[in-house]
């Protein structure tokens, strides 16, 4: 290798997300970084960072946090004030702190890179911190989850397992690890208390905001040709626990001159409407409190949509949610479309084995094999049309009828 050491570090210094054209390239740039990083990284220096640097790292992000630091830190980046002193941190704290405790902590988030240090006891944020102040990136909602609900449950997760003797938990209500921890199970704990349930519906608003868009991956134009938009026909478009809407969004995104008696509406559980109720939708998209698990109210739609519920269920739940909508839907008329990770046999990318071990965390769920797709819809009598996939999406879309 040609280039010297001291020129490597100044290459890679020089790379940022602005280097790249289009976020698959800046994706797989970073992908290699990593690559990079496990090469250069010694064992001990591995071991270093999840057991000592990152417990400590976390700690420092939930006491700025917790001190109102975060937000008032990302207004005054706003108005040119970004970079502060010591003196300045303390003043945008909620509550007393005693300098030299912060100054420890602020010390280590510069040193993790959250924060940037240009002087002693003086930082500017980094784009991930501003982010984190931010309330519509739902960055720090998005932390928030982590310290509420994967966090404690990734450390309970092992000794759970070793308790059952590593039997795979596929149902709930036989053994579940958030229940084993917490004493409920995760959507119903979620359900009572509003601030753990909304960090994780700003979790899953933060990755719906980072995944691809489902009409990138799927073409939509078929949804509407062929349908009956007529002010007394069905829907066209039924959001199935749709939480925030986007998907339905991005659906109307893609075709914006549909007529107004075309029927858009996203459903979930009353809790959740009324939580995505401020979040700002288009007037042409309905809202309704359903709960999956009852008779779908909405007959004979055109498309019936299902983005990451599934993989929440076991296969009998599943059939319980399939067979409500199958009941709903007309045969040779209606589809669903269900938009999730379609698990492949060789080369799962690390965001979808996450995914996979995290619902294992948190519901006792899992992401599915083209094959486990395939053998729990034929069960309740649906083939699946066709699965599309794209590059650059974790997801895919399967395309479902009546059999």
């Amino acid at each position: 290798m040609d280039t010297k050491p001291h020129n490597v570090v100044e290459v890679l210094d020089s790379i940022s997300e602005q280097s790249f054209d289009t976020n698959a390239d800046r994706y797989e740039a970073k992908e290699a970084a990593k690559r990079l990083l496990a090469r250069l990284e010694t064992p001990f220096e591995r071991s270093w960072a999840l057991s000592f640097e990152t417990p400590v790292l976390i700690a420092g992000l939930q006491i700025c946090q917790d001190l109102g630091i975060w937000s008032t830190w990302a207004a005054k980046h706003d108005d040119n004030e970004d970079i502060q002193t010591l003196d300045g941190v303390i003043d945008m704290c909620n509550v007393p702190v005693q300098p030299n405790l912060l100054r420890r902590f602020l010390r280590h988030l510069a040193a993790t890179n959250v924060l940037e240090e240009t002087g002693v006891d003086t930082w500017k944020l980094s784009p991930f911190a501003k982010a984190i102040g931010k309330d519509t990136t739902n960055i720090g909602l998005s932390v928030q989850c982590g310290l509420d609900h994967t966090i404690p449950c990734g450390v309970n997760l092992a000794r759970f397992l070793a308790k059952h003797r590593y039997q795979e938990p596929l149902d709930k209500a036989k053994f579940d690890n958030y229940t084993d921890l917490f004493g409920s199970d995760f959507f119903d704990l979620c359900q009572r208390n509003p601030s753990v349930g909304g960090s994780f519906i700003g979790l899953m608003t933060a990755l719906a905001d980072h995944k691809m868009d489902w009409t990138e991956v799927y073409n939509t134009v078929g949804l509407v040709q062929g349908a009956d938009l007529s002010s007394s026909g069905p829907a066209l478009f039924v959001d199935i626990g749709g939480a925030h809407g986007l998907d339905t969004a991005r659906f109307l995104a893609k075709h914006p001159n549909l007529p107004a008696s075309a029927k858009l509406v996203v459903q979930d559980l009353p809790e959740v409407v009324s939580t995505h109720a401020k979040t700002a939708l288009s007037p042409r998209i309905e809202r309704m409190a359903y709960d999956f698990f009852q008779p779908q109210p909405l007959l004979g739609a055109r498309t019936y949509f299902l983005h990451a519920v599934p993989h929440d269920w076991p296969d009998g739940e599943c059939k319980r949610i399939f067979q409500k909508i199958k009941t709903a839907m007309l045969k040779g008329y209606s589809k669903l479309l269900i938009y999730e990770v379609v698990l492949p046999d060789k080369g799962a990318t690390s965001l979808m084995t996450t995914l996979d071990l995290q619902l294992m965390n948190l519901t006792s769920g899992f992401e599915r094999t083209e094959r486990g797709w395939k053998k729990l819809l034929g069960e309740v009598g649906f083939g699946i049309l066709q699965i599309f996939r794209h590059p650059g999406a974790v997801e895919s879309v399967i395309e479902v009828e009546i059999l």
